[in-house]
């Protein structure tokens, strides 16, 4: 840990860690008011609290000001910063270091042992995370931790990171929370300081176990006075459009076995292509061309580093490393390439003895490993943000009718942040992201079905089919996957799958791993397959290319560093991957079919050839669009005479109608808390209205007249219009919801009539 102390001419203090602005006394009331006070308020007869990190002491001094604290405790693992507050910040922070209610703990927070619903309010008050070690402190598991410490009524208040600069990241977060099992509030809070510094609006989230609200910020009521925070407009600043909300619900959780935050802060958004390299940087020598990549990072810390690196690294040949530089100058900017050919030529003729290697020589040679190092750092590795917990959520499964098929196929564009590339690879599924899946055995053949093929629903084809078991290989959605023998499964239970290669659409039954009956190939599926490994394929082909162009520079190097043989084997599995998805698209053949089945109206699908009847029927459509009729009992069609539905057909759909109840009821629940998200929203919105609307009447109605809007100051009638583009975005976005919950219920009920009629 870095820690800089600076004092101005003013009088005002700044303290930085790693590189990172923790406060500017000029304004750090703004952030100390802002993260501990609406904890504190919202906080059922709040009497102790726990702040984690703060060794400043700034985050408790609020604390101790709230009346009814009676015992507070400090954990920080810097006794650095702890020295400074009880010096440095001793007139800022009160001196409440040594206020008897106060207990200071010089330890890791994350390894501490806390008590069990000991603590009222838990102040969670950590640096920025630099490191993946330093996102540990933001993880479902500490936060889980956290829980078990907070008392029934507590209040958990977190430092976040900015949901303007990085809002993946921040949404990254407030999922981390939830997922232990609290409910959240987040808000946002403009720090001049922190705007100066380039950091955006700051976040913040309220966490509790019972459920936070917008309106209770808006009907908080603060027993003290603020300095330079007004927390009765802190729920404004708590609204999030309807898109932030979505992330929230959608975004990754950051787990200490799969860690996803650190990457979303460092690729916020995708990265841009390079410069050209006929327009070179203007700088005058090798060391200045390290770029700075990081926020923590200064020009005089990289040249600081440089001169520290190389440790044991002195025996490698300078001269040689040069020479192989030099082979592919011509990819240099012409500067740069101009002091590598002098630089060779300064080597050829001299002999460096100890004290100029370590006044120069061991200097350069660790700015180059910098240049190497900083340029894998640049490589494009942003997370998308899709979650990789499970499969067969209904979305390829279903279709025609529903957006989620057919429509919206998510394009990823270099987004490879996992490792699944490298050492697993072939062994466990990977998807485009980089993560990782459980493994899973899918025992299946190829042939004609035995209640669907050439013979129609009914017919007994099992000579013609040998099962094996098969592993997937590659995830493209949560319920499409590339198997190694180039088939493509879509899960739709536990038990039951299709495999679609061929041409056609298999329903396959796990358990006794053979084929239930051959469906319509529905084209529109074919079509839908082809665009999604199109697009993923397009994604594959940039990140070989950025690989392939980074190991042409560094791939020499791989006997040095395992983190350049760990990109060669990720290169070299990409690779792989895209040709087997070549091979997979060419057997996964055309549909037969010349047009798709439609959906009626009061017709519910429950996957691709199987729809729901209003009279709890069954429909499963076989090549040529053939239908087969199931009650329960029997199956008839048009071509037939009725026969008994055979147990392990019924079983089968049962298990499926069973899963798509269960995602209906979760879609609905979450829908519908959506709702009264939604209402608070559109009261909280049309009272913000009429207040500016009275303003601007009060004032002349002049347009100019500044008002508080969210965090920033704007003209009034600005703010009118700002507003009032909010109601309506609220009032079509309960509309679409509305109709959503509609849709869900329907299909819902649906699914529990026929499970209810076949049961009797």
């Amino acid at each position: 840990m870095n820690i800089h102390h600076f004092r101005r001419t003013d009088g005002a203090q700044t303290l930085y860690i790693d590189g990172n602005l923790q406060f500017d006394s000029s304004d750090e009331a703004v952030y100390h008011e802002s993260l501990t006070l609406p904890a504190l308020c919202l906080a059922s007869n709040p009497k102790s609290v726990l702040i984690c990190g703060g060794g400043d002491g700034l985050a408790l001094r609020e604390a101790l000001r709230f009346p009814g604290i009676e015992t507070a405790t400090l954990i920080d693992y810097s006794s650095e910063v702890l020295d400074l507050a009880r010096s440095e910040f001793k007139e800022l922070n009160g001196g409440v270091l040594d206020d008897p209610r106060v207990t200071v703990v010089v330890a890791d927070a994350l390894e501490y042992p806390l008590p069990k619903a000991s603590f009222d309010v838990i102040v969670c008050d950590f640096t920025f995370p630099t490191t993946k070690e330093g996102a540990l402190g933001f993880t479902v598991e500490w936060y889980e931790k956290l829980e078990d410490a907070l008392s029934e009524g507590g209040v958990l208040a977190i430092n976040g990171v900015s949901p303007q600069n990085t809002a993946s990241a921040f949404a990254c977060l407030v999922a981390t929370i939830r997922s232990a099992g609290l409910s959240t509030l987040p808000y946002r809070v403009c720090i001049p300081s922190f705007r100066d510094h380039g950091y955006g609006a700051w976040g913040f989230v309220l966490a509790s176990k019972r459920r936070l609200t917008i309106r209770q910020l808006r009907d908080i009521g603060c027993p003290v006075s603020t300095k330079q925070a007004d927390l009765s407009l802190l729920h404004r600043a708590a609204r999030f459009s309807a898109k932030a909300r979505l992330g929230f619900a959608t975004a990754p959780v950051n787990r200490t076995t799969k860690p996803v935050l650190q990457t979303l802060l460092l690729n916020p958004v995708a990265p841009t292509s390079p410069g050209s390299a006929d327009a070179p940087p203007d700088f005058p020598n090798l060391i200045r061309q390290v770029e700075i990549m990081h926020p923590y990072h200064s020009r005089s810390m990289i040249e600081t580093l440089a001169e520290h690196v190389v440790g044991s690294l002195k025996s490698i040949d300078l001269p040689k490393l040069v020479d192989e530089l030099s082979t592919r100058s011509k990819q240099l900017p012409k500067r740069i390439a101009e002091e590598l050919a002098s630089l060779r030529e300064y080597l050829s003729r001299t002999i460096l003895d100890l004290d100029l290697w370590g006044k120069w020589a061991a200097r350069l040679l660790a700015t180059l490993i910098l240049v190497m190092t900083i340029a894998n750092s640049i490589s494009p590795d942003p997370a998308f943000a899709k979650g990789h917990a499970g499969l067969g959520h209904a979305s390829f499964s279903r279709g025609l009718g529903h957006d989620s098929f057919g429509g919206g196929i998510l394009t990823p564009n270099a987004p490879i942040s996992g490792r699944g590339f490298t050492g697993t690879y072939g062994r466990d599924p990977v998807d485009i992201y980089g993560y990782q899946y459980s493994p899973r055995i899918y025992f299946y053949g190829h042939g004609s079905g035995v209640y669907g093929g050439s013979g129609g629903a009914g017919s007994n084809a099992s000579n013609l089919y040998q099962p094996q078991p098969h592993k997937p290989l590659f995830v493209l959605d949560d319920d499409l996957m590339a198997m190694e023998n180039g088939d493509f499964v879509i899960p739709l239970s536990e038990t039951v799958f299709l495999v679609v290669a061929n041409g056609q659409v298999n329903l396959m039954d796990s358990q006794g791993g053979k084929p239930l009956m051959t469906m319509f190939a529905e084209p529109k599926l074919f079509e839908n397959i082809r665009t999604e490994v199109s697009a993923q394929s397009g994604d594959l082909d940039r990140e070989i290319g950025t690989r392939r162009d980074w190991l042409s520079w560094v791939g020499w190097t791989r006997s040095l560093f395992g983190s350049v043989r760990s990109d060669t084997d990720e290169y070299r599995n990409l690779q792989d991957l895209q040709r087997r998805l070549a091979g997979s698209m060419k057997s996964l053949g055309y549909s037969s079919e010349s047009q798709s089945i439609p959906v009626p109206a009061g017709v519910a699908e429950l996957f691709v050839g199987c729809h729901v009847l209003p009279d709890n029927r069954i429909a499963l459509y076989s090549p040529g669009g053939h239908a087969a009729f199931l009650d329960g009992k029997t199956i008839s069609s048009p071509s037939q005479p009725d026969r008994p539905l055979p147990a392990s057909l019924k079983t089968a759909i049962l298990s499926v109608l069973k899963k798509m109840i269960a995602e209906c009821q979760k879609d609905i629940a979450s829908d519908k808390a959506e709702t009264l998200s939604l209402a608070t929203d559109l009261a909280a919105t049309e009272s913000d209205l009429s207040q500016y609307q009275s303003i601007y009447s009060q004032n002349g109605y002049d347009p100019t007249y500044e008002v508080d809007y969210g965090t920033d100051s704007i003209g009034v009638s600005n703010a009118i219009q700002k507003t009032q583009q909010d109601l309506d975005s609220i009032v079509l976005d309960q509309r679409v919801n509305e109709a959503d919950i509609q849709k869900k219920q329907a299909d819902l009920e649906r699914f529990q009539a026929v499970i209810l009629s076949w049961s009797q």
